[in-house]
């Protein structure tokens, strides 16, 4: 399907900070609600409700959005290998890359339906999932309809990048999929390197954002040099960000996480803090291997004793100075390629992903 890219002079200017991604939402919102409408029914009802635009009946919900990282990377990434000035009303770069802003929203919702499912998280945005709401068949189906539709926004458009962007896209979906057995293998394991753990990472989580990037350089017509720049940019931004996640998944509340506190503990999941400290071994590891051990489930009680414990060691600290390392060498890798000037919007987003756990 064609995705209308609109009115140039009707693309609000580049804000600093959270602006990011309120612009990304504002620009891309009607092309992505226009991709979704051309679902079929039953479909475009569990998408639209993952979304947040209708209940589970169709009814008009105003929902809890997105950030919208992955499009406001794709549009910034545009605009930073653009030809004109950012912060100009209307930015060249932009219109060309709504599609593919689009495309990479799609494919991550595609990642959340599935990993909702795989992980057996009944909670989504402060809601019910979708697999809770219509059924895992639906869930899944829904996330399959998203990877076609992604593909198909870039398919349509008239970019002369098209091609090559569906190539990386594709490129990315293998990398995702790869990333997404390694977590669940992971769940059956008691010996999960840490290397291994920052390898998944970065496919499940790096991988799309790396693309994001890179589509945006694609799109906005940057330079071999530009692009891979900001493909190495996404992927140390990708790994900072699963670092605060994992962090959030053991100490961030519903509030931050729209998830029960403690769920990656009560789901004894392997994430990136755990198998540090595992590896790290001592009284801490020990807690962690009894813990993952028992075969009854885990009581609120003993996952906020366990977050205690692992916090007291270091390991909530080791996450955030962790991810400010990788949010360093994302920046580094623009500095050679991207003007100072043209890197201010990917500085935001770098600042707002390292700031998710504050």
């Amino acid at each position: 399907m064609t995705v209308s890219t609109g009115n140039r002079s009707a693309i609000p200017a580049p804000r600093r900070g959270s602006g990011v991604f309120e612009r990304a939402r504002t620009v891309t919102e009607p092309a992505l609600r226009a991709a979704i409408d051309s679902l079929p029914p039953a479909t475009r009802r569990a998408v639209g409700y993952h979304f947040g635009w209708w209940d589970s009946r169709g009814n008009l919900h105003s929902g809890t959005p997105g950030k919208a990282l992955r499009p406001a990377l794709v549009l910034v990434a545009a605009e930073a290998v653009g030809g004109t000035p950012v912060g100009m009303a209307a930015v060249a770069a932009v219109p060309a890359a709504i599609p593919a802003a689009v495309a990479v929203e799609l494919m991550h919702n595609f990642t959340l339906l599935h990993d909702d499912v795989l992980d057996g998280d009944g909670l989504r945005r402060h809601r019910p999932a979708v697999w809770k709401a219509f059924g895992t068949g639906a869930a899944i189906l829904a996330g399959d309809a998203l990877v076609a539709l992604a593909f198909d926004v870039l398919a349509a458009t008239a970019h002369p990048s098209a091609s090559t962007a569906a190539r990386l896209l594709g490129a990315t979906v293998a990398q995702l999929v790869e990333g997404q057995a390694d977590d669940l293998s992971f769940d059956r394991r008691d010996d999960v390197r840490l290397d291994e753990c920052f390898r998944m990472a970065r496919r499940k989580t790096g991988a799309l954002l790396e693309c994001s990037a890179g589509l945006g350089g694609l799109f906005g017509g940057g330079t071999p040099a530009q692009i891979a720049a900001l493909r190495g940019f996404g992927v140390e931004l990708g790994l900072a960000f699963q670092l605060t996640d994992d962090l959030l998944g053991i100490w961030g509340g519903v509030d931050a996480t729209g998830k029960p506190a403690h769920s990656d503990l009560k789901h004894r999941k392997r994430s990136l803090p755990v198998v540090a400290a595992l590896a790290a071994g001592g009284a801490t590891a020990d807690r962690i291997r009894d813990a993952y051990r028992a075969t009854q489930e885990m009581s609120d009680v003993e996952a906020q004793e366990l977050a205690g414990t692992m916090d007291a060691a270091g390991w909530r600290d080791w996450c955030r100075s962790e991810s400010r390392r990788h949010l360093r060498v994302a920046l580094d890798l623009l500095e050679p390629a991207i003007t100072t000037e043209r890197r201010q919007d990917l500085r935001a987003i770098a600042r707002l992903v390292g700031d998710r756990d504050r």
